[in-house]
């Protein structure tokens, strides 16, 4: 289906509390960011902090490498940060991952990815044992595929591979979030062929797979669906992260909604935003911040049992 309006097989998005405060709406820690010469990466977590925070969660927290910390913080002021400090080869310390652990346990949802690199694994392996929910994305996903290909045989024997601690979450706590290209790795990884649907990755990896591309697929282990979400507005840089914070933001703020329930209002949500955002301006040139910026009139306009914001 072409996505236009809330679908009708879709919940609605519940109505906010109104006695509540910023602890009542969930607190959410985004983790990504490199500092890889010549490459630095700095506005996909940010990107994903601002989603999270235009989907209502009380509070957003990102981690990101302390070269990069102040650059982070100013896209996206209203979040908590905290220094990953790195080594001198560029990689997190153990004190750092320690950190990382921690926090990823006190949060009520978990964004791991956006802008992380090519080392991202040792932060993946950090964060996934304590996050309580958590949102797989970008370079994250890129660490799982490749993880027990780059790790020698008497290493993993110690240790688990990263698809394995995947697979050992409990059910409806993890969602991926890979667009065409990581989907191929993850499919080669898993040994399915490279265009595997969703819910053939959803059943390797023992996640809610969320599969980006202008038809949008989502599956868990029970269901599937999928729709055209949105305009072609959204293929732009960073969309993608606005959407991992929107699906963390949504889900910190839940009681009682399934995993697969929350990733279908996320997409709807986002790609009513572009839809929103089209009307106005066209078919190109959204920013990845116009995006998020354009999430709390959709997120209104289809609370269950709100009116409809007016134009």
């Amino acid at each position: 289906m072409s996505l236009s309006q809330w679908p009708t097989e879709v919940p609605r998005i519940t109505t906010r509390d109104a006695a509540g405060h910023k602890g009542t709406f969930g607190r959410v820690l985004i983790v990504g960011g490199c500092v890889q010469p010549p490459l630095v990466m700095v506005g996909g977590p940010a990107l994903a902090a601002l989603g999270a925070l235009r989907s209502g969660c009380g509070l957003a927290e990102l981690a990101m490498p302390a070269s990069l910390l102040v650059a982070g913080l100013t896209i996206a002021p209203s979040a908590v940060g905290h220094a990953i400090e790195l080594d001198e080869r560029g990689l997190p310390t153990a004190r750092a991952l320690e950190a990382l652990a921690e926090r990823a346990a006190c949060a009520d949802a978990v964004v791991c990815g956006p802008g992380l690199g090519a080392n991202a694994g040792s932060i993946v392996r950090s964060v996934m044992p304590s996050a309580q929910r958590l949102v797989l994305d970008a370079d994250a996903l890129n660490a799982i595929a490749s993880d027990a290909g780059t790790r020698p045989p008497s290493v993993i024997a110690l240790e688990p591979d990263l698809r394995t601690m995947l697979r050992a979450r409990a059910p409806g706590t993890t969602v991926l979030t890979p667009h065409l290209g990581e989907a191929r790795r993850l499919a080669r990884a898993c040994g399915l062929i490279e265009t595997a649907p969703a819910a053939e990755l959803s059943h390797a990896l023992g996640a809610v797979v969320v599969l980006k591309s202008h038809e949008t697929s989502i599956a868990d282990a029970e269901h599937a669906w999928s729709v055209r979400a949105g305009t072609s507005a959204l293929a732009t840089a960073g969309s993608g992260d606005v959407l991992a914070g929107v699906i963390a933001g949504l889900w910190a703020q839940a009681t009682g909604s399934s995993a697969f329930d929350l990733v279908r209002q996320a997409v709807c949500l986002h790609g009513l935003a572009s839809v929103q955002w089209s009307a106005a301006h066209g078919h190109a040139g959204l920013l990845a911040q116009d995006l998020a910026a354009a999430i709390p009139t959709e997120l209104e306009r289809w609370r269950l049992g709100g009116a409809p914001t007016m134009r």
